[in-house]
């Protein structure tokens, strides 16, 4: 089968995950911590700084519970432009909290805005617990609306993330940035090991899918070929290219390299593959995944 030297045009990949926001009009509480991205950080700027996807999924940024509605209306709105000013096309994944007394009025808010397509939580921070009973219910509840749902982990809580999608079997779920893998240790310390173990746990079960996306921020940095390779390498073999969605994670990446180098890298990489293979990553796992 024929290898090729060079990925598709970026101008016809989907980014499977990108943030916007304007601070200005809705400020995340992290912001405090991470003032270089206060500011406005729209679809215009995405473009300056060198994206330049045919489509694009917006990703819910983590806002305070009281706000998580209004980020959605923003993203829509915001979404609406876009489609009206060219040809691409837009989903959102809103944040939906499971196990939380709101999640009802949450999800019922979130199924009147018709481009959200899936949910997510942060889950890294460790103040959440997902590996409950009351949690694997309101997953149940997201699936019966046809919701998908990102995971944001910890590497080392992809076993969680596992029995879930065992339970869970009829609905989509996508682990995002690799499942966070600990690039930083390398790719022969025993941290890496175990999270090749885990991944492949979660890729076993057939609907779950990962998020191509974060190696500069869990690397610490920008990265050769030769860094990012097996990483990559390893979730292609496990998951198979059908269930590898590219993306961006705008504008989180430019604080470890610009987005530039991470399209230029992933385009290497990816021009390693077949055109099919290509194909899939960098465009047609996102549409399947987020029906678009």
């Amino acid at each position: 089968m024929k290898r090729w030297a060079i990925a598709s045009d970026p101008r016809t990949w989907v980014d499977a995950h990108l943030h916007l926001w304007n601070s200005s009009l809705l400020a995340p509480p992290w912001l405090a911590q991470a003032p270089h991205f206060a500011g406005k950080f729209d679809v215009s700027r995405y473009q300056r700084e060198g994206g330049a996807a045919q489509s694009m999924v917006l990703i819910e940024a983590d806002v305070a519970v009281a706000d998580r509605e209004r980020e959605a209306q923003l993203l829509d709105a915001w979404a609406q432009e876009t489609v009206v000013a060219s040809t691409r096309e837009c989903a959102i994944v809103a944040a939906i909290e499971p196990n939380r007394v709101s999640f009802a009025s949450e999800l019922a808010a979130m199924k009147r805005i018709p481009r959200v397509r899936g949910s997510r939580r942060v889950l890294h921070a460790g103040e959440i617990e997902f590996g409950t009973r009351g949690f694997a219910q309101d997953m149940q509840s997201l699936s019966a609306q046809g919701m998908s749902f990102d995971f944001c982990v910890r590497w080392s809580d992809l076993a969680k993330v596992d029995q879930l999608a065992c339970e869970l079997a009829s609905m989509t779920i996508i682990v995002d940035h690799l499942g966070n893998p600990p690039i930083r240790a390398g790719w022969n310390s025993p941290q890496a090991q175990q999270w090749q173990r885990l991944i492949a746990r979660v890729a076993s079960n057939g609907n779950t899918c990962v998020k191509w996306s974060a190696m500069f921020e869990n690397a610490g940095g920008a990265l050769s070929l030769a860094q990012a390779r097996p990483w990559f390498e390893w979730c292609l073999a496990c998951f198979g290219a059908q269930r590898v969605l590219w993306g961006s994670n705008w504008p989180v990446c430019f604080a470890h390299a610009s987005l530039v180098e991470w399209i230029e890298l992933s385009a290497t990489l990816a021009g390693e593959l077949t055109a099919t293979e290509q194909d899939q990553i960098l465009r047609g796992a996102a549409c399947a995944t987020y029906r678009m």
